[in-house]
């Protein structure tokens, strides 16, 4: 009979696609899980896992799998979680997804904070574009996420969690930053740097845009770059502007690094939103921490004053 980790490694392949990687993220050897996954393949009787090119991706038969293998850890997570809660402790792996802008700039802290007062809890945070994020939750293999951006999903329920601005800045060298505003239309007229197309930060720019009447083709790209650090330091190193999240460069705007363009006749403001899954009730341990993100994310975000 299969085990929990049998479907654990199996899904750490899947997603990671390679043996070699999932390995690594789970400190076993790699023969070992390879091990792990024939057994699992002779269980059901079919091939689970092919190669296409480097990857190894999940066959037809192991995509249904992959999905039932998913909610079946995420269960019993959950039922570890209830058990814990009986006990009146906080207890577990608490999973965690981000996109850049509060996976960066937001939950390192909170999460710091809350680990300080339950240091028997196991926190996991990761970082990636909003769609990579939402499909995560989706599938179960994270319980809770925050993100710059919604998407229509029946599985999904989004709440706001705390007020954002999407700002254009480059760096203090470029000839943009002699502005202090410019109007929209001459945002097509500036080589834009922007996060890849599934960030939050972009997927509300067009947004925008095109409740103006703009459309992504109609901008200057001058590079797509990955999430928002490759983002800043291409900025940062004069390349052009970007229009970002306000969060991820208020310490670079503060010491003068970059610049600060507002733009007239649009508002890029927003929420950065907890996302979860309806088909799944929160865990005790998570509601305790998304209490405990509430009661915390003001302090930790007043804003700061310059002599």
């Amino acid at each position: 009979m299969p085990r929990i980790e049998d479907f654990r490694f199996f899904c750490d392949v899947v997603e990671s696609g390679s043996f070699s990687k999932a390995a690594e993220k789970i400190g076993v050897s790699q023969p070992a899980i390879s091990q792990q996954i024939k057994a699992l393949e002779t269980e059901y009787g079919v091939k689970l896992l092919h190669r296409e090119g480097n990857e190894i991706v999940p066959t037809e038969d192991g995509k249904v799998i992959y999905s039932y293998a998913a909610q079946i850890i995420a269960f019993f997570e959950h039922s570890k979680d209830l058990v814990s809660q009986n006990k009146d402790i906080l207890l577990g792996d608490l999973i965690i997804g981000a996109s850049s802008g509060p996976g960066e700039n937001i939950l390192p802290s909170i999460l710091g904070k809350f680990k300080q007062i339950n240091p028997d809890v196991n926190i996991f945070l990761k970082v990636a574009d909003t769609g990579e994020i939402l499909n995560g939750i989706v599938n179960h293999r994270m319980e809770l996420g925050f993100v710059g951006s919604t998407r229509r999903d029946a599985q999904l329920i989004f709440e706001p969690f705390i007020n954002d601005e999407l700002v254009l800045v480059t760096s203090k060298c470029h000839p943009l930053a002699k502005k202090s505003h410019i109007q929209c239309e001459e945002l097509l007229q500036i080589p834009l740097i922007l996060q890849q197309q599934g960030s939050g930060a972009t997927s509300v720019l067009f947004q925008v845009l095109n409740e103006q009447g703009i459309r992504p083709s109609d901008l200057k790209h001058f590079m797509e770059l990955g999430l928002q650090e490759s983002t800043k330091t291409a900025v940062k190193a004069g390349l052009g502007a970007t229009i970002i999240s306000k969060f991820g460069v208020q310490d670079e705007l503060l010491r003068g690094e970059l610049v600060q363009i507002s733009i007239q006749d649009i508002s890029l403001k927003r929420n950065f939103y907890v996302c979860y899954n309806r088909t799944l009730p929160l865990s005790n341990l998570i509601n305790n921490f998304l209490l405990f993100a509430h009661q915390n994310k003001k302090n930790l975000f007043a804003p700061q004053h310059t002599s």
